[in-house]
C-alpha cells in the first residue's frame, strides 16, 4: 500500500495541474494532516500561526459495499490545483479495502476515490468527469492483477467514454505500474542529519510543511510574475528566473514567519543578488533589506530597485585585512585601505549589522564564505542565512571540486591542491555508466557528486564555526536546490514578543578563533591567506574590467568554461 499512499499525497504525480492533496482525516493516522505537519515544524519562540487549510471534517458517508472486501481504512483529502484563479480544489474520500478469500487469506486490495460533487459541471478540469473511481488488485497464488474501474454520472455514457478520460485511465494505471517498482527511499524527518542523508525523499519539507510554502507561492506567482516577464530586460530567459525567485521567496517569507515576532524583522541581505528579482519580491512584500553585486544589471532600473541596490565587490574581512596590512581593530579602516588598491570600485567587507538574515542564493565565490561572514559580523551571536550553493569554489574564489574526505567536519585535514577540477571519468568506461552517473548527480542521490560535496562543505564549515545547520530540498524549478540554513532554531528561541533577547550575548573570542583556523586551512588549496587574497581580488578587478570570470586552476589542467547563473558573482 506504499503507492497508494504516495499517491494520495502526491496526485501531482498523476496530473501536472496539482500541486498536492491536503489530509483532512485518515482513519488510521498513517498520513499527517495539514494540522498535525504545521505542529511537527513549529518552533519554540514561534509567535506566529502557522497556516493550515480550513479542516472541518464532514460526516465520512458510508462506503461503498464489496462481496469478500473488508473496509480498512478511510481517507478525505483536498486536492490543491497549481492555478487557483482557474480551477478550484476539490474533496475526495478514499476507502480502502482488503480483499479475503475463502481461508482469510489476503487477496488483495480495492481503493475506491470519491469525489465530493451532486454533479459532473462540479468537477474540475484536472479531474476525469467520473461519480467515482477504484483501483482493483487481485492477488492470485504467484499472479497479480491490477485494474482500473469507474462509474460515471449517467450510465449510458458509459459506453462511449471520451477518447481525453480514455487516456487519462490508461495514464493512471501506468503510474501506478511504474511506482511500484521503484523502492521507497527514505522518510523525511524534520531532525534529518544533514551530513549523511542528501537524498530528495529525506530532505523533502523537513524545515516547513509543503503547503504553506506552496500556497504562498500561488499568491507571489499571481501577483508578480506576469509584470516581471513581461518586464524583463536581460538576455536569459525570463520564465525560468522568474518562477525559480518566486519559489525562494516563499520559502524565505514562510521561514521568516516561523522565527520571527510579527513586526520585529531585522531585516536582510541579499548577497550577489545578480538581477535582484528576489530582493524586489520581499521588498514590495514589506521587508526591508539590500543587495549587491558586483555588476549592475538592466532589471535594477526597470523594476526601479536601484534605491536598495549596490554595484560593489565583496572581499571578505579576513581578505581585507590581510591585504591591507593593517594592524588597527577598526574595519572601515582596513576596507578604505583596501579600496585605494581597488581604485574607485567600492569594497564590501562583508560584515553586517547584528540579526540581519543573509541570502546567498547561487552566489557561486561567497558561497563558501557565506557561514563565515555570518560568524565574523557578529561572534557573539553569528547572523542567520540561507545559502544556495550552485557552482562549487574553493575560498579564493577559484574553481574546485571538494572531495567526499574534505566535507566531513570529524576527519578535516588540510586540504590538497586539486590536479584536476573536471567531471569524474565512469570507472567502466561505458556510457550507460556514466549516464547513471550524471542522473544521480541530478537528482541528489549522488553523495560524491560535485554539488553534493559542495553542498556537504558549506553545512561542514558552518558547524564547525558554531552554526546549529539544517538541509532542506527547496522547491524550485533547478537541479540546484538544497537550502543550508543556519541558526533557525537558534533565533527563534532567542526571540521574544518584545524582541529581546531571551539570553545575554556570549563571548565571541573563541569562534573568531575558530573562524581564523578554518580560513587557514581552506586557504592552503591556493597557497595561504595572502595569495588567496591576491587571487580574490585579481577576479574581482577581472570582472570591472570586462575581462570576465576567467578561470583561475590551481595549476589543474585547462578545462572548458562552465555555464554560471546570471546571478552570481563575486
Amino acid at each position: 500500500m506504499q503507492v497508494t499512499d504516495l499517491l494520495l499525497e502526491n496526485p501531482n504525480l498523476n496530473s501536472s495541474h496539482l500541486f498536492r492533496a491536503d489530509i483532512l482525516f485518515d482513519s488510521t493516522r498513517a498520513l499527517k494532516t495539514v494540522e498535525d505537519k504545521a505542529k511537527v515544524h513549529q518552533l519554540e519562540g514561534n509567535h506566529h500561526e502557522t497556516s493550515a487549510p480550513e479542516n472541518c471534517t464532514p460526516p465520512a458517508p458510508a462506503g461503498p459495499e464489496f462481496q469478500n472486501a473488508t473496509l480498512r481504512r478511510r481517507v478525505l483529502r483536498r486536492l490543491i490545483p497549481r492555478k487557483p484563479q482557474v480551477d478550484s480544489p476539490l474533496e475526495q474520500w478514499c476507502y480502502i479495502y482488503d480483499l479475503i478469500q475463502f481461508d482469510d487469506q489476503p487477496a488483495g486490495h480495492i481503493v475506491v476515490y470519491s469525489p465530493q460533487v451532486k454533479s459532473e459541471a462540479e468537477i474540475p478540469w484536472y479531474h476525469p468527469p467520473i461519480k467515482a473511481m477504484a483501483y482493483l488488485l487481485q492477488i492470485q497464488g504467484t499472479a497479480t492483477t491490477l485494474s482500473l474501474h469507474f462509474q460515471t454520472f449517467d450510465l449510458a455514457s458509459s459506453v462511449d467514454l471520451p477518447t481525453r478520460t480514455h487516456r487519462t485511465f490508461i495514464s493512471l494505471i501506468q503510474t501506478f505500474l511504474r511506482l511500484s517498482r521503484i523502492p521507497a527511499g527514505p522518510a523525511a524527518k524534520t531532525d534529518t542529519a544533514t551530513l549523511q542523508y542528501m537524498t530528495p525523499s529525506a530532505l523533502k519539507d523537513t524545515i516547513l510543511p509543503q503547503h504553506t510554502v506552496q500556497d504562498t507561492y500561488s499568491r507571489l506567482k499571481q501577483t508578480y510574475a506576469s509584470d516581471l516577464i513581461s518586464r524583463w530586460a536581460e538576455s536569459t530567459d525570463p520564465s525560468k528566473h522568474v518562477f525559480e525567485d518566486l519559489s525562494i521567496a516563499a520559502f524565505v517569507i514562510e521561514l521568516w514567519r516561523q522565527i520571527y515576532p510579527p513586526g520585529k524583522f531585522p531585516g536582510f541581505v541579499d548577497i550577489a543578488c545578480g538581477n535582484a528579482v528576489l530582493s524586489y519580491i520581499l521588498i514590495q512584500e514589506g521587508y526591508h533589506g539590500r543587495g549587491f553585486d558586483a555588476r549592475r544589471r538592466k532589471t535594477w532600473q526597470v523594476l526601479n530597485m536601484e534605491g536598495y541596490l549596490d554595484e560593489m565587490i565583496c572581499v571578505p574581512q579576513p581578505f581585507v585585512a590581510n591585504l591591507s596590512g593593517s594592524t588597527s581593530s577598526n574595519a572601515g579602516d582596513e576596507t578604505s585601505s583596501m579600496e585605494s588598491l581597488m581604485g574607485t570600485t567600492p569594497i564590501h567587507n562583508g560584515l553586517f549589522p547584528p540579526d540581519t538574515f543573509i541570502i546567498s542564493n547561487h552566489a557561486d565565490e561567497l558561497t563558501p564564505w557565506t557561514p563565515l561572514l555570518a560568524a565574523l559580523s557578529c561572534p557573539s551571536s553569528p547572523l542567520p542565512f540561507l545559502a544556495i550553493p550552485c557552482c562549487s569554489h574553493a575560498l579564493s574564489g577559484a574553481k574546485h571540486r571538494y572531495s567526499p574526505k574534505s566535507v566531513n567536519p570529524s576527519t578535516l585535514e588540510p586540504p590538497a591542491p586539486s590536479v584536476n577540477n573536471g567531471e569524474p571519468q565512469s570507472k567502466s568506461g561505458d556510457l550507460k555508466s556514466l549516464r547513471m552517473t550524471k542522473m544521480k548527480e541530478r537528482d541528489g542521490t549522488d553523495d560524491k557528486s560535485m554539488y553534493a560535496c559542495l553542498t556537504r562543505k558549506v553545512a561542514a564549515v558552518a558547524e564547525e564555526v558554531g552554526f546549529e545547520v539544517e538541509l532542506t530540498l527547496l522547491r524550485i524549478p533547478s537541479t540546484r536546490n538544497i537550502g543550508v540554513v543556519g541558526n533557525r532554531k537558534v533565533v527563534a528561541k532567542r526571540s521574544t514578543k518584545s524582541g529581546k533577547s531571551q539570553s545575554p550575548p556570549q563571548d565571541g573570542t573563541d569562534v573568531t578563533q575558530q573562524i581564523q583556523r578554518v580560513v587557514e586551512r581552506e586557504c592552503l588549496l591556493s597557497g595561504g591567506v595572502t595569495e588567496a587574497a591576491k587571487m580574490w581580488v585579481s577576479r574581482a578587478q577581472k570582472l570591472q574590467t570586462g575581462m570576465g570570470r576567467g578561470k583561475v586552476n590551481l595549476g589543474a589542467k585547462p578545462q572548458a568554461a562552465q555555464h554560471n547563473d546570471d546571478s552570481n558573482n563575486i
